[in-house]
C-alpha cells in the first residue's frame, strides 16, 4: 500500500507515520511521559510493628534481651522492588541502645504495604537506668517509646539504593 502526497510522489504508510511533521505533533506529549515518570522515589512510610515478642535472654556480657517482630511499612512508589538489608540504629525512650545490621531478603511491592522482619539485641542496663523501675512497677505494664533510624538496602534489577527510613512508636512493655 502506498499513498500519495500533493506533489504526486508516493510514500509508504511506515515513512507518513514517522515523518518529522507527525512526530513533532506528540512531542510535547512524549517530554511530559518522560518528566512524570522520572520523579523521584519515595522513602517507604513506617506504619506499625507487629507480633513483637521476647526471643531469648543472654548474661554474657551483661544482661540483654533479643527481641523480634515484623515493622510493617508502605511503598507508595509506582515499582517494587526487593530489600537486601537494613542498617537502623535503636533508640529506647530517646537513647539509643543499639544497632541492626542484617542482610534480609524481603519483596516490597508497588503502593502496597509490606513487612521486614527484625531480631536485635539490647543491652538491659542502658534501658532500665531510663526506666528505673520499683518492685510495684514489675508486674505493672508501662508505655515505652522507641525509634529506628537508618537505611535499608532496596535492589531494582542489578541497581542497589540505601533507601533512608526512620520509624517510631510506643509499645505497652511488662517487666515480669
Amino acid at each position: 500500500m502506498r499513498l500519495e502526497t500533493k506533489n504526486s510522489s508516493t510514500i509508504s504508510p511506515i515513512n507518513y507515520y514517522f515523518s518529522m511533521k507527525n512526530i513533532l505533533k506528540f512531542c510535547p506529549l512524549l517530554i511530559l511521559l518522560i518528566f512524570s515518570a522520572c520523579s523521584s522515589p519515595k522513602s517507604p512510610e513506617f506504619l506499625r510493628m507487629e507480633n513483637v515478642q521476647f526471643k531469648s535472654m543472654s548474661f554474657l556480657e551483661g544482661p540483654s534481651v533479643t527481641l523480634v517482630g515484623d515493622a510493617i511499612f508502605h511503598n507508595p512508589n509506582l515499582l517494587g522492588a526487593k530489600v537486601t538489608a537494613i542498617d537502623f540504629d535503636v533508640f529506647i525512650n530517646e537513647k539509643k541502645v543499639t544497632r541492626i545490621q542484617e542482610e534480609v531478603s524481603a519483596t516490597m511491592k508497588a503502593n502496597a504495604e509490606f513487612s521486614l522482619p527484625l531480631s536485635f539485641e539490647i543491652p538491659l542496663e542502658k534501658v532500665i537506668e531510663d526506666i528505673q523501675p520499683t518492685i510495684g512497677d514489675i508486674f505493672k505494664k508501662k508505655m515505652v517509646g522507641y525509634k529506628l533510624k537508618g537505611t535499608i538496602n532496596v535492589g531494582l534489577g542489578n541497581l542497589e539504593l540505601k533507601v533512608p527510613v526512620e520509624m517510631e512508636g510506643e509499645e505497652e512493655v511488662k517487666l515480669m
